[in-house]
């Protein structure tokens, strides 16, 4: 087997997908001009050229049947004929002379088990496995391919992944997590990009999660389902009682509106209450409360409108609203005092395609995108008025006691944080001859971006007089605009694939900065602040090349290289946070609106070939280098005695770089004989300077040494292996089994003064999932299921973080140091 190069991308995605072949007849071989090729139940088609070749672009992904006809030819219709993002199917036709009128010839089209025309990694997630799979989120489908460990794309940083619905991105701004979710039935297809990506794709270093969701075809159909989550083997951590099931109820239901020309499609879905104790979303680990008030619901809904059977016009709605209560176990005993959490965002598209013919068709989309988060805690100007229970019974707070339970008061936090991205973008496709499909595309984005984040921070230090709380207090109110471009060409020779690509970014802070640059010389007691200087932060542009090969080596094996430069600007919240200037000495962290962008340059070999009837294997090494990732440097007077007390401040800087190389092998069955399946492996090694922004400022508080030498990143796991096999039968219905194993998660463990990040490894995880599913046939278009759900079945018990000692959940215990224990899902539908 052998290697591909890759590397990671932008922001936006294509969504649709190319149909191209070649017509011949049967009895001389010689191609056929004059064919007509129809898409069946949509309104597109081509007729073939003086060689026998058509194309037909701007088909959305899904299962098409495909006609050629011709007077005095047999026509043929070709079932079963799949359409992916981003790629060009080929369906070559031989049609035979015929004497007498006769119906269309159906046959089923064979799906090509090695894609040739793919020249990086890239998984593609079809309807059918992401209902029938063990999972409750689309999210953790994305967990589950290869290279990808809790939400860290080869090694990236959780920040370096675009998640786009239908071509437009729904990542917040200042904090770069996904910002919606999606009702699971609303999808059609799913693709999860962990290498290369064409010039198309900005804002992104590690990967590109891309959702086609429905449209509404043309007769009206819907589902309904509703499920319950039991939690017996997971009790309540506050007085150990079983926890009320989760409920989950979800529906889609669309068609035409009045006329063919005018359709909708309507989704949602609704959780109550939000109670999972560790809900994973979008890779971010953290515990709910189960509260009546609880909830989170997710809409979609489209309105598509044909004016002409060439001009289409969609309109989008996304809506997402959380409330929850997050669990927080120093506060286990006074679970009042912990504020309620809020989080709305929705997005309103408009998107206009126009196919000028089959070879040309542009496309032009509009959209904004609002975020809100609050978090509605105390309000205060002092110290927080907080009592701790006292652990050594000497009747005496001191920082023993800070470091175990609250009894009373309330959390010290208050945040308002709203965000707009108005954004428009437009790319025109054009093929030229058999061989080149170019593509040229601009995208720009403004912002209004405000946050007010007043928190007092527990600042764990070894200096019993230093006061356990330091006041974060930041609220700002920015600006930025950024723009794009690029071109590239994807050449398609009968076997040799190249997609080469150029991107330009330009991005503009439009925010000043105090003049530090001029004051980390001389004497360090004068290591303060000084806001008389002020420096207009600088526009920041990149110009990254793509290129990604792929040509055959066997009738069955192709290889693919791919490489690729990819820039991303750093997360808002580093550029803006804290421009009043809290220094707070040193423990609050100060933004840089002149943060250099993060760069990756990454390169991708891999061989894939078919081994079997149906199976195909494909082995790919990766390596990449990330630079200029940010980190928090802290300037201290070190003439100073007591360090916490002396003057100083924290900064964001470029500091961090991050080396990732690895060896995926990736087996796959498609569906035949009742069977499909996935086995996949994941050999990884991930070193660098930095796992988070976070990470030499907490050195720092907790008086460790701040490394400067390359270490084990946080989540640098091994050996990662995923087994998902998928067996159904007309009879007696499906089961689809998920088994997982993880090797161990590095941590530190604390050494005194010698001590170096994540010098030592906790446990390895497995678990097992399954899910039964029969349906039940109402009538001609009317059906019912029925499903059940066994997650981690065998018990097991999963460690997923310990304290500097190796102890899980660290000196109080916390639950949500360990994963879900057994749980089991019921539910049941109704499709009409």
């Amino acid at each position: 087997m052998i290697l591909v190069f890759i590397l990671c991308e932008p922001i936006r995605a294509g969504v649709t997908g190319t149909l191209s072949g070649h017509i011949t007849n049967s009895e001389t071989h010689e191609p056929l001009p004059g064919v007509n090729i129809m898409v069946k139940n949509t309104n597109r088609g081509a007729v073939t050229d003086a060689q026998g070749f058509y194309i037909i672009t701007n088909l959305k992904p899904g299962k098409y049947t495909i006609e050629a006809s011709m007077m005095g030819f047999q026509s043929i219709a070709k079932t079963d004929v799949y359409i992916l993002t981003d790629l060009r199917t080929k369906i070559d036709f031989n049609l035979t002379t015929k004497i007498l009128q006769m119906d269309a010839v159906q046959v089923t089209a064979d799906a090509p088990l090695v894609r040739t025309d793919i020249t990086a990694t890239t998984h593609f997630i079809s309807e059918p496995e992401l209902r029938n799979i063990p999972v409750l989120t689309f999210q953790e489908i994305v967990d589950l391919q290869p290279g990808v460990v809790s939400g860290h794309i080869r090694g990236g940083r959780r920040t370096e992944v675009m998640y786009l619905v239908d071509g437009i991105p729904v990542r917040e701004a200042i904090e770069g997590k996904a910002g919606s979710e999606l009702p699971n039935s609303s999808i059609i297809d799913m693709t999860v990009q962990t290498g290369g990506f064409n010039a198309e794709y900005g804002d992104a270093m590690s990967g590109i999660v891309n959702i086609i969701t429905r449209d509404g075809g043309d007769k009206l159909k819907g589902k309904l389902e509703v499920s319950a989550l039991d939690g017996l083997n997971n009790p309540s951590p506050i007085d150990d009682s079983n926890p009320e099931p989760d409920q989950f109820a979800e529906f889609n239901f669309g068609g035409p509106l009045f006329t063919q020309k005018l359709k909708f499609f309507l989704s949602g879905n609704i959780i109550y209450p939000y109670s999972r104790w560790k809900d994973e979303q979008f890779g971010n680990r953290m515990v709910v409360m189960a509260l009546p008030g609880s909830y989170n619901w997710n809409i979609n809904s489209k309105l598509s409108w044909a004016l002409h059977e060439s001009f289409k016009i969609t309109g989008q709605y996304l809506l997402s609203i959380w409330d929850w209560t997050e669990y927080d176990n120093k506060w286990r005993f006074n679970l009042e005092g912990l504020p309620p959490r809020s989080k709305k965002s929705y997005r309103v598209s408009l998107s206009a395609t126009h196919t000028v013919s089959d070879r040309t068709f542009y496309s032009i989309r509009i959209s904004q995108y609002n975020v809100m988060k609050s978090i509605i805690g105390l309000v205060f100007r002092s110290q927080p008025d907080i009592i701790y229970a006292d652990i050594n019974g000497d009747g005496i707070e001191d920082q023993t006691d800070w470091r175990g339970y609250v009894i009373a008061g309330s959390l010290p936090w208050w945040l308002d944080h709203q965000e707009i991205q108005t954004m428009a973008m437009a790319d025109l496709t054009q093929v030229l001859g058999e061989h080149h499909q170019v593509k040229a595309g601009i995208e720009g984005t403004y912002y209004d971006l405000y946050k007010k984040n007043v928190q007092a921070l527990y600042i764990p230090t070894a200096d019993s007089n230093f006061p356990q709380f330091i006041t974060y207090d930041t609220e700002y109110r920015y600006f930025p605009w950024k723009m794009a471009g690029y071109l590239q060409d994807k050449m398609d020779f009968d076997g040799l694939v190249v997609n080469a690509g150029l991107r330009l970014d330009y991005f503009n802070p439009r925010a000043s900065r105090p003049a530090l640059e001029n004051q980390l010389v001389g004497n360090r007691e004068t290591w303060i602040l000084n806001y008389d200087e002020m420096v207009i932060a600088k526009p920041k542009s990149q110009l990254s090349p793509r290129l990604g090969v792929a040509f055959p080596i066997t009738e069955t094996a192709v290889i693919h290289l791919n490489y690729g430069w990819f820039f991303q600007m750093p997360l808002f919240d580093y550029l803006y946070t804290n421009s009043n200037y809290n220094q707070a000495n040193g423990f609050s962290p100060l933004g840089d609106p002149d943060l250099k962008p993060a760069k990756t340059v990454l390169w991708e070999v891999s061989c894939r070939g078919e081994i079997a009837q149906s199976t195909m294997v494909d082995v790919t090494l990766f390596k990449k280098e990330a630079s200029n990732l940010v980190d928090a440097n802290t300037f201290k007077n070190t003439t100073t005695n007591d360090i916490y007390r002396s003057s100083g401040y924290t900064r964001f800087v470029n500091l961090s770089m991050v080396n990732i190389q690895g060896l995926e092998v990736y087996v796959k069955r498609d569906y035949s004989q009742n069977i499909s399946g996935k086995i996949s492996y994941t050999y990884m090694i991930g070193t660098g300077t930095g796992s988070s922004s976070f990470e030499k400022f907490n050195w720092l508080q907790q008086g460790y040494r701040v490394p400067n030498d390359q270490y084990y990143l946080s989540w640098d796991q091994r050996h990662t292996f995923v087994f998902n096999l998928d067996l159904k039968s007309p009879r007696w219905g499906g089961v689809n089994l998920l088994w997982r194993f993880n090797s161990a998660f590095p941590y530190t463990l604390d050494l005194g003064v010698i001590t170096s990040p994540n010098n030592a490894r906790m446990e390895p995880t497995t678990t097992l999932d399954v899910r039964l599913h029969k349906s039940f046939n109402l009538g001609k278009r009317t059906d019912t299921y029925v499903f059940a759900e066994g997650l981690n079945l065998f018990n097991h018990q999963n460690i997923l973080w310990v304290d500097d000692t190796g102890h899980p959940g660290g000196l109080l215990d916390d639950p949500g140091a360990f994963d879900y224990q057994r749980r089991v899902r019921v539910g049941l539908g109704l499709n009409f």
